[in-house]
């Protein structure tokens, strides 16, 4: 099993925000993926962001 992860950096590429908008949202507790730190580092799970995102779409496509 291979676990993807994405960077802060990607996700806030993706949700077409700055990276500075991104860390803004985190840590106002405001609707972002559910992420993890590792060290410094602020992980998401590729997995997770792409189900986050359809369901902020409505279309979230569980199995």
């Amino acid at each position: 099993m291979t676990v993807e992860t994405m960077t802060l950096t990607e996700v806030s590429q993706i949700l077409r925000i700055s990276e500075h908008t991104a860390r803004n949202r985190l840590s106002m507790g405001l609707p972002m993926p559910p992420s993890f730190r590792v060290g410094r580092r602020r992980l998401f799970l590729k997995q997770e962001v792409e189900r986050w995102l359809a369901a902020q779409a409505g279309t979230d496509n569980r199995h």
